[in-house]
């Protein structure tokens, strides 16, 4: 049923995935209830426990006859400090390749630009990390890197590390994330990275550690079909660890504040706070990262709701 170079794997608290063993870089579903393991050289086990994602050795495999092809895009602009970050982790572990907007793009979720040219420049982001600047959205520089930059599919697309936390809702208003969906659509692994941060960043180290701990996972185990991961990280001395959880019910409330300009034009910011509408929930991105973990979410690109859709009568 099984060969030797089988990953075993399972998380109880991600109902979502399907049971499977992983061989030779193929599904198989399984009738099993196993244990969920994040791959690694190592065991954590004072990471292990049911809401846990950790590193577990059970006959590691590399899916790859090369070495991977990473893709690193993002919504914060190609000078930005997160990306140079992610670069310098993903090249680890592969050839990378940067396709990033030219400045923040921050909100603008899945948008693409039709009706204006892109223009390209190359940057180079970090030493021996080639880079594209692209005066485009975050799923513009993807589209475009595929079909312009690379002279492969890529293996797996990165993105952020994205200042500020994409918890919650947030996922349906981020471009960090659209760059992880675009990914999961054209088939590719696909992970955004946020840190719970808005202001300058004086030390990266944690946040690199468990960046380096989701991408030696994800090279070796794929992703589920239509599935990608949203990983936020705490701005905080010591993290205590990656909680694999689900995502907060909640909502950002907006407060549109009016201005009027020297030439008696009315114009608008657009303000607001987030509200946690399940507060008392343990089991959500929002509580993790207030008790000092990391978090891991899986997303689906299918949002539609099966059980009503099963419950749905029309004449």
């Amino acid at each position: 049923m099984c060969c030797e170079d089988c990953i075993f794997f399972h998380c109880n608290s991600m109902k979502s995935f399907s049971n499977a063993y992983l061989c030779r870089n193929k599904y198989y579903d399984m009738e099993l209830t196993l244990d969920c393991s994040l791959m690694g050289n190592e065991a954590l086990a004072n990471d292990i426990n049911a809401n846990t994602l950790y590193v577990g050795k059970i006959g590691m495999m590399n899916q790859y006859k090369q070495k991977p092809l990473i893709m690193i895009a993002n919504d914060d602009g190609i000078m930005s400090s997160g990306i140079k970050q992610l670069a310098k982790v993903a090249m680890r572990y592969g050839d990378v390749c940067v396709v990033a907007p030219d400045r923040s793009y921050s909100g603008m979720s899945h948008a693409i630009t039709t009706e204006r040219p892109l223009v390209v420049e190359e940057y180079e982001v970090i030493e021996g990390v080639r880079g594209y600047k692209v005066t485009g959205t975050p799923v513009d520089c993807i589209k475009l890197g595929m079909h312009t930059f690379v002279n492969r599919k890529p293996d797996i697309i990165l993105s952020g590390i994205n200042h500020g936390a994409n918890t919650s809702s947030s996922v349906h208003y981020s471009g960090t994330m659209a760059v992880a969906r675009e990914a999961a659509l054209m088939g590719i692994t696909g992970v955004g990275f946020s840190l719970v941060h808005y202001g300058e960043v004086d030390d990266w180290s944690q946040a690199e550690q468990i960046v380096e701990r989701v991408i030696s996972w994800v090279v070796n185990i794929p992703l589920p079909k239509g599935v990608f991961y949203n990983v936020n990280i705490p701005y905080i001395s010591d993290v205590k660890g990656l909680k694999a959880c689900r995502q907060t019910e909640g909502r950002w409330t907006e407060k549109p504040t009016k201005f009027v300009s020297p030439f008696g034009k009315q114009y608008y910011w657009l303000e607001g706070e987030f509200v946690n509408d399940s507060p008392q929930d343990t089991t959500t991105d929002e509580h993790y990262i207030k008790e000092g973990y990391a978090t891991i979410c899986p997303c689906k690109i299918d949002v539609c709701d099966y059980k009503f859709l099963s419950e749905m009568i029309f004449d």
